[in-house]
């Protein structure tokens, strides 16, 4: 049996790249309207920083958006990865298992082919639960 769980980025990088162009335009417009050179590079250092913020949180929300459902069944799970590709471990290559108990919350998974994560601000909390309990049927986690 195989169970699906929904795997997306969170809505706050989407409200935090919006906000980075925000800023970028209210500090990129008081540049123009300033006299003072100091002050117009400090904003104009500013608008900059908002842009690439805006940027790059928007590009990591829309490129992770349809990534996929992270699945695991009786011998295996699929964890959607970056990029579109997806990540098919068997449970008998996989090494190791660590949570860590950080800000994110992530499951680190160590096997034969690489080292994966499974985050927690990309799923509900009740489902990283149901994930974090079927892998623990499988394997310790420490």
């Amino acid at each position: 049996m195989t169970k699906e769980f929904k795997y997306r980025p969170p809505i706050k990088y989407l409200s935090v790249g919006l906000c980075g162009f925000i800023f970028f335009f209210i500090f990129g417009l008081a540049v123009f309207k300033l006299e003072k050179l100091w002050l117009a590079c400090i904003l104009g250092i500013l608008a900059l920083m908002g842009l690439v913020m805006g940027i790059g949180f928007l590009t990591i929300f829309f490129r992770d958006f349809n990534i996929g459902k992270l699945k695991i069944g009786l011998d295996f799970i699929e964890i959607p990865g970056r990029w579109k590709d997806k990540i098919k471990l068997n449970f008998n290559d996989i090494i190791q298992i660590e949570e860590f108990e950080t800000y994110d919350k992530v499951i680190e998974i160590e096997s034969k082919q690489g080292i994966y994560l499974i985050e927690r601000n990309c799923m509900k909390k009740k489902e990283f639960d149901k994930v974090k309990e079927r892998l623990q049927d499988y394997y310790t986690i420490k």
